[in-house]
């Protein structure tokens, strides 16, 4: 039985939520304050990183471990802020001068970055290259260009729409992979390994969903079929799954058959743990990864991370379609561990799930890329509760 009847209690039970959370945590308007200051010191970092400011020739080129959730982000915080607003021109020159322009990972600047890195000139080019650059960033465009339409509420602008054009344009159409985009598998669990092709597609098939009128049938009907022979098949991460899961719900059922949408959300209710979140480990397999082994934390086995904890929980709102009523109360669990990271000034927070980057000026911010997202992604999933919809537009 699906949760109709308990919505009708919903805005009563987040009323009273909301009221709870602000006695135990604090007021609304200062932890989003809070979490603000938070998200934009991580753009600001990763925007003057010398390494990213290479591959996006002088600025930094969109990462999916900050730049494409702080994206996602920002729209939401309270005022304006001028790294978004640089990350917005950046990005819009890029689409603007998509067919002169060189992809981030050229073979010329990843030696210059391996330069830079005390690395020798061609330590990058056997798991880095430009054609798969080119697909990453031309689905990350189209989402976060659509994203930041969307939002407001507003048509798609021109270079939205010149976005979505280079996206579908970089669409494989044979092969293994078509209705695919090329993706980089650099061995970053979960962005950039074996499955993350369809993560990424599955964000493509998100960003479709905001302006279904920019997605060409048969670019779209290709992109559909791919998405559903990779949610049958048994070696896709359960986070990748969860990705197709939430892209489905956002075309309303048009991609998946119910039964097996059903059936990835009750796998994703089924990894939740006792704390209420989700560890990323328990959302593979990924072969030969430990799941947290450079963590900092010595109970990595039992302790749930903001990543896993965020992305699944937005699958599973967006899905709340397909869950029974007593589910609600494990949603619910999941947001309150959610406050209670988020809860935590930045940089004195808990932090899981560490991942070095190049950059020297931050440590506090280099040894916490899966931290950083994680906050990111929780906060929209957190909004997506409170909202009871999609924060980028009414349902």
């Amino acid at each position: 039985m699906a949760m109709t009847a308990l919505f009708r209690l919903r805005s009563i039970a987040a009323m009273l939520f909301a009221l709870t959370a602000a006695a135990v945590y604090g007021n609304d308007e200062a932890s989003d304050l809070t979490f603000a200051k938070y998200a934009r010191y991580g753009a600001d970092v990763w925007a003057r990183n010398p390494m990213a400011q290479i591959s996006g020739e002088g600025e930094a080129c969109i990462s999916c471990h900050t730049s494409l959730p702080y994206a996602l982000v920002e729209p939401l915080l309270p005022g304006d802020y001028p790294a978004y607003d640089n990350m917005l021109r950046n990005i819009d020159n890029r689409i603007r001068t998509w067919d002169d322009n060189t992809a981030w990972y050229a073979d010329d600047k990843l030696e210059q970055t391996a330069i830079a890195g005390g690395m020798p000139p061609d330590a990058l080019k056997a798991f880095l290259n430009a054609r798969e650059s080119r697909g990453v960033e031309a689905v990350f465009n189209a989402l976060i260009r659509g994203m930041h339409d969307a939002y407001a509420g507003a048509a798609a602008t021109s270079v939205t729409r010149l976005a979505f054009e280079n996206m579908w344009e970089e669409q494989n159409r044979i092969g293994t992979e078509a209705g695919r985009w090329g993706w980089i598998r650099a061995n970053l669990v979960p962005w950039e390994v074996g499955d993350s092709g369809i993560w990424g597609a599955s964000l493509a098939c998100v960003a479709a969903s905001l302006y279904p009128a920019l997605a060409p049938e048969d670019h779209f009907a290709m992109l559909g079929r791919s998405l559903e022979q990779a949610f049958s098949d048994p070696s896709v991460s359960l986070h990748t799954k969860a990705a197709v899961l939430w892209c489905d719900a956002e075309w309303h059922g048009q991609i998946l058959a119910d039964q097996a949408a059903d059936a990835v959300a009750a796998r994703l209710l089924a990894a939740q743990r006792k704390d209420g979140g989700w560890a990323l480990r328990d959302l593979g397999p990924w072969p030969d990864w430990e799941g947290s082994g450079s963590d900092c934390c010595q109970n990595r086995d039992t302790r749930s991370d903001t990543y896993a904890t965020g992305f699944a929980l937005l699958a599973l709102l967006r899905n709340r379609h397909r869950l029974e009523a007593e589910h609600a109360v494990r949603l619910d669990k999941a947001v309150e561990w959610i406050d209670r990271q988020l809860g935590n000034p930045y940089p004195a927070g808990p932090r899981y799930n560490t991942h070095g980057s190049s950059d020297t000026e931050m440590p506090e911010f280099r040894d916490n890329l899966y931290a950083n997202a994680g906050a990111m992604w929780s906060y929209v999933a957190k909004k997506t509760y409170e909202l009871e919809r999609a924060p980028w537009g009414d349902d």
